[in-house]
């Protein structure tokens, strides 16, 4: 092997600044609101879906409880309400954004690690919203006579990739048991290190409450033709507790369960719109879309009423929902090449963790969800 001389290591640190890919490399006719598939995305996908059910089958033993395969350590569902804002803009009214609206609406919360943890540990914190009572024939063929409508936000504004292969790539890696051969190679000006500030920035937040942080849909979305837009979720009041120095591994439940025994809670849901498809990418979403181009925009108040939630039909509602951008109406699709993925990945491993379950797999309703803890409307 040849030796790297003095000179050469020098350059190698004077330009590793710049090796923060990977990159997504964006048409340079690229317009507002439009996707732009990558090659090869239906290998891509199908390697994906194998891969991430072999994990499971992998990770989990026959006769053992199949948890999801991202996000599968939940801290509760709780019953909430969305009502959208009366004095909407009337250029952001379409589908379920219609002035004065009011949905009842499901939140898991939630931490991403694949293989649950202590929630004392840096972790992806996570709010799947589902909402109930949405009409119009909705975007999955087998479900689209359901009347609920999913969101789905981390408490981060972007991902560690944003190109299908190398998600597929990083997910290869990391099943290896090797996921720093992703980042590192043999040519140190190919090495990915803006995935791996991105990683470590993700994977090491450690937060006091579920209640208590902001949270970002990192992927895009339609709102209507041409138009592409950001989802995020901020506590309408700016409070952040303390972490228990005597909190335990589930320290996320108990203040959950304690804070909404005692008070309410509320957020307000955003919408940002795409303003120039360059620097605003619909296909990469390891790019942060910036807030003084684009300020956020409030579009709808999420109220969660005093309850205890904690109990066991509540928590089997929450492990057994299945949670996905696709349950959305046709002006709200999902876009970019990781939400393209996510289409069929999700519907295969909601059907696979069913399946072994031995649970049937139905889309709930708000029939499902218990009546003491819906809130009035």
């Amino acid at each position: 092997m040849k030796q790297i001389t003095p000179f050469a290591l020098s350059l190698i640190f004077l330009f590793l600044p710049f090796c923060g890919g990977p990159y997504v490399k964006i048409p340079a006719n690229v317009e507002l609101g439009k996707e732009y598939p990558f090659p090869d995305e239906e290998n891509i996908t199908k390697r994906t879906l194998d891969l991430t059910l072999k994990a499971l089958e992998e990770s989990y033993a026959s006769n053992t409880l199949v948890r999801r395969d991202a996000h599968p350590k939940h801290h509760g569902c709780v019953a909430a309400s969305f009502t959208v804002n009366k004095d909407l803009d009337p250029s952001l009214k379409l589908g379920i954004f219609q002035p004065g609206k009011n949905y009842s609406a499901l939140l898991r919360f939630s931490n991403g690690a694949q293989k649950p943890k202590s929630d004392k540990e840096g972790d992806i914190r996570g709010i799947g919203i589902k909402l109930f009572d949405v009409p119009g024939k909705k975007i999955l063929e087998d479900e689209s006579t359901a009347t609920t409508h999913d969101f789905l936000l981390i408490n981060h504004p972007i991902l560690p990739v944003g190109a299908p292969d190398e998600y597929l790539a990083l997910f290869e890696a990391a099943f290896a048991g090797k996921p720093a051969s992703y980042i590192f190679g043999w040519n140190p000006f190919g090495w990915k290190l803006g995935a791996l500030s991105k990683v470590r920035a993700i994977r090491g937040k450690k937060i006091s409450s579920p209640l208590e942080i902001r949270y970002w849909s990192t992927t895009p979305y339609a709102l209507g033709e041409n138009r592409a837009v950001k989802y995020s979720v901020k506590p309408c009041k700016d409070t952040v507790s303390e972490i228990s120095s005597d909190a335990g591994e589930n320290y996320l439940r108990d203040t959950l369960k304690k804070q909404l025994k005692e008070s309410s809670s509320c957020f307000s849901f955003l919408v940002q719109l795409q303003k120039d498809p360059k620097s605003m990418p619909v296909e990469d979403p390891a790019v942060e879309w910036n807030e003084d181009e684009s300020p956020f925009i409030k579009l709808a108040e999420i109220q969660v009423p005093k309850q205890e939630f904690d109990f066991k039909e509540m928590d089997t509602l929450c492990e057994n929902a299945s949670f996905t951008p696709w349950h959305a109406l046709p002006e709200h699709r999902p876009l970019g090449g990781i939400n393209r993925v996510r289409k069929p990945v999700y519907i295969g491993i909601s059907k696979y963790r069913h399946e072994r379950n031995k649970i049937p797999r139905k889309e709930i309703g708000k029939k499902d969800i218990p009546s003491k803890l819906l809130p009035s409307s």
